[in-house]
């Protein structure tokens, strides 16, 4: 799932409900902690743009939540992703978000590679490709959960990139604030130089033309002031520690908001992350830039499609013409690369203590070059230790006949395997306006996205949903409803231990899409998880449904209760044409004791009591069954 989120016009205090403009101080320089590395020089790379994003923002966010140095051995290589970019595919936050980052240590470099990295210059046959699968393993750890856009074009944005500078708006699990990427002109921009406490710094006073260099901005100081305009970012560059007050320069508030980009981005950690299934893959090809590689995975183990496909990132035509590994330092290398691809997220959503389909293809784009592929596996882990691997070939095959080949294999379930997407039990909602009983409302959790909950206020924004809970908490699921054309968008979930100060857990945007979309934070026992909406994806009638939200706890405190909803209304069972699946009295696990019960519902819907006894909805093993009349049901299509 793809979290970018874009902040306008917010109040700091609307935005993260922990502290408003006039709590914050009056500066913050992120480049002073020991977590901030300014010594980066890009050289004549033209790396400027994963300089900032990478190097200095991941790396940052990273050192600052792990509390360690900006040594050599904790610094992330721009150029892993910047020759990904280059090639014009893909951005620096994609490839953040779905490969990972290997630490400079593991790539052999903070700008190229010492072993696989560029020559020298622009040329396009001296880019190199990292090799070998524990290195790939390695870089999935370092990933970012979503990226914000805050324009300061606004004195609310402003202020909100403020409250991300100073306590990433309200995170307590940092050592220190926040940084932001940034871009501007640099063409034709006008430069100044001013002494601020005896400390000579260079400004910006001007950045008219259209964007071509990346920055970030590390801090901001409301007391310097240039004439009578006060108040400044402060801003690292990526030229070395010769530039400016060593890599720092100033650029004041008004300068920046009327510029042609004034929106900066700022990465969300993926905080404590560990692949839990991943591929590894031993092949060859003769252009890189003409071949896309794609993983595909379905729970039916029988279906000849998958449900859900996905692209290999670095590996969707990415890259200049040459072989796989490119040019290294000692010259072309023409060898099968090894890699490997994360699969967790593409696997959220399903059972992995259950059997999968996955399907792995190779998408030629040309007959003109060849290939092979000698290995291929699917590896299951727990908290880093290699628990089963399912090797699916390893014989080589050529690629060289054919446009398309595709491997289709089922990985068993892994009995080990923490699912950590188990829906939550006892919880009640509050503060949510809606409709009457005439309206489409269902119940809570049937996979079927035509029954929904409704809120009468949801075109009214923010939307504050105020959840209390008695369970420790990792995330939450939500549906949007199809039939409505209406989505959320942009969110902000924010949690308490108290009931009265909030720590911002999870910011991002919803897909505008009817298919569940998970949202993770750090499991914590919250009393109670606020989830403000901001918008709605655009819809008809301005208007949204929201056909399934729940919470997500650890498995081992999963003990299933009937739910208690305030607020909502919660209708009966759906209509007779609703496809349910008698299970059959033969099976052991079709009594009531073997499930688990999440609600009870009564026979109202829609006034037509005399259609629906009484039902309880049950779950086992993330299938939702019903008992009723006697019998149990199992909805078709549910895990």
């Amino acid at each position: 799932m793809n979290h970018f989120r874009l902040i306008l016009g917010l109040s700091l205090g609307l935005l993260n409900g922990f502290a408003l403009a006039s709590d914050l101080p009056s500066s913050v320089d992120n480049s002073q902690t020991p977590y901030f590395f300014r010594g980066y020089d890009q050289s004549e790379s033209g790396a400027c743009a994963s300089v900032s994003r990478i190097t200095m923002s991941l790396g940052y966010e990273r050192n600052a939540y792990y509390r360690v140095p900006a040594d050599s051995s904790n610094l992330l290589p721009a150029f892993f992703t910047w020759q990904v970019v280059a090639s014009g595919h893909a951005s620096e936050a994609l490839l953040a978000q779905k490969v990972g980052i290997p630490d400079a240590a593991t790539y052999g470099g903070i700008l190229y590679s010492n072993t696989y990295g560029k020559l020298s210059g622009n040329v396009e046959e001296d880019y190199g490709w990292m090799q070998g699968y524990s290195r790939w393993h390695d870089a999935m750890h370092n990933r970012i959960d979503s990226v914000t856009f805050v324009s300061l074009a606004t004195p609310e944005g402003r202020d909100s990139l403020k409250g991300w500078l100073y306590n990433h708006w309200g995170d307590t699990t940092f050592a220190a604030g926040g940084v932001a990427a940034a871009s501007f002109d640099i063409d034709s921009w006008t430069l100044d130089t001013i002494k601020v406490k005896d400390e000579s710094w260079v400004v910006a006073t001007s950045l008219p033309g259209a964007t071509n260099h990346s920055i970030t901005i590390a801090g901001y100081n409301d007391s310097i002031c240039i004439g009578e305009d006060c108040g400044v970012w402060i801003v690292q560059n990526s030229w070395g520690l010769s530039f400016g007050n060593e890599g720092r320069f100033l650029v004041p508030y008004s300068v920046y908001a009327e510029s042609r980009s004034p929106v900066v981005e700022v990465f969300h950690l993926r905080k404590d992350y560990a692949p839990k299934r991943t591929v590894k893959v031993r092949m060859s090809y003769g252009n890189r830039s003409k071949i896309r590689l794609s993983v595909g995975v379905s729970q039916d183990t029988s279906s000849e499609v998958p449900s859900k496909t996905e692209y290999l990132y670095h590996f969707r035509n990415d890259g200049f013409k040459g072989p796989m590994l490119g040019k290294w330092k000692d010259g072309v290398h023409t060898e099968e690369m090894e890699f490997g691809y994360d699969l967790t997220d593409i696997s959220s959503g399903f059972d992995l203590r259950k059997p999968l389909k996955y399907f792995f293809t190779i998408q030629r784009d040309d007959y003109e070059d060849e290939g092979t592929l000698s290995f291929l596996s699917i590896k299951d882990y727990v908290r880093d230790s290699l628990v089963q691997e399912l090797v699916v070939n390893d014989d080589t095959v050529k690629l060289s006949d054919q446009g398309r080949y595709e491997w289709a294999f089922v990985m068993p379930g892994n009995p080990n395997a923490v699912v950590d997407y188990v829906l939550s039990g006892k919880y009640t909602f509050e503060n949510i306006p809606t409709t009457d009983s005439k309206s489409s409302v269902q119940n809570l959790r049937d996979w079927n996205p035509s029954t929904v909950w409704k809120s009468a206020n949801l075109n009214k924004f923010p939307v504050e949903f105020a959840i209390s809970t008695e369970k420790e908490t990792l995330g939450l699921m939500y549906q949007g409803d199809e039939m409505s054309e209406g989505y959320l968008r942009s969110f902000t979930i924010s949690g308490t231990t108290d009931g009265e100060e909030y720590q911002v857990l999870a910011t991002g945007t919803f897909k505008e899409d009817e298919n569940p979309q998970y949202v993770f934070w750090k499991k914590g026992k919250y009393t109670q998880i606020k989830m403000e909406i901001d918008d709605l994806w655009p819809s008809e009638d301005n208007s949204a449904h929201i056909a399934e939200l729940m919470l997500i706890v650890p498995p081992d405190s999963a003990t299933f209760e009937t739910v208690e909803v305030e607020g909502l209304v919660a209708g009966g069972l759906p209509d007779a044409d609703y496809p349910l699946l008698p299970f059959g009295s033969d099976s052991s696990d079709s009594t009531e004791e073997n499930s688990l019960p999440i609600a009870d519902f009564g026979g109202y819907r829609n006034g037509q009591s005399a259609r629906h006894a009484p039902a309880k909805v049950l779950i086992r093993n993330h299938e939702v069954l019903i008992l009723k009349n006697g019998e149990v049901f199992r909805i078709n299509g549910a895990r």
